[in-house]
């Protein structure tokens, strides 16, 4: 079974990214993956096409433009950890991958794009030294710190919530 996290870790070092927000658009492009964006029909964020050597991402243009970070980055999680399918289309979801349908590990391949997804755009590396520095010594809520760090990352704050539930920096 393919790790997630040692993946997207691996394509940042790759690319020596060490800044935030992690320029997944050009990561995606350096890997000689294409990317185009079209309003879809429909409850699709985004797919994943692997033809030959071809590999193109298709992003939902009527979805937010932190949607559209998130679902390049999980769209990325799928080309690099699960070969062999190709056309992967994904449905408008929720970032969490502790719900009940994929608890159930009913929906594997989604449930590791979106760990792929999570750790090259929150890197727990670039994370953990964020959060310290936003609460040594300062009294900030639970809310300022998810809102902050989601701006610092360029993701939405649903996605920055359970990420720092998932890394164990806040209780669910």
């Amino acid at each position: 079974m393919p790790n997630p996290a040692l993946a997207a870790q691996s394509l940042l070092k790759k690319h020596a990214v060490d800044i935030f927000p992690v320029p997944i658009e050009s990561i995606a492009r350096a890997e000689g993956v294409m990317i185009t964006r079209k309003a879809f029909d429909g409850t699709q964020s985004g797919f994943a096409l692997r033809d030959g050597q071809t590999r193109i991402i298709g992003v939902n243009s009527a979805t937010s433009p932190r949607r559209q970070r998130f679902t390049i980055a999980h769209e990325m999680g799928h080309l690099d950890l699960h070969e062999g399918k190709p056309l992967i289309v994904d449905h408008a979801m929720r970032i969490d991958w502790r719900d009940d349908v994929s608890s159930l590990g009913t929906n594997e391949e989604e449930i590791q794009a979106n760990a792929f997804a999570a750790e090259i755009l929150m890197p727990a590396r670039m994370i953990r030294p964020q959060v310290a520095s936003y609460v040594r010594g300062k009294g900030i809520t639970r809310d300022r710190l998810i809102v902050k760090l989601a701006r610092d990352f360029d993701v939405s704050a649903e996605a920055m919530g359970y990420r720092l539930i998932n890394l164990g920096i806040l209780a669910s």
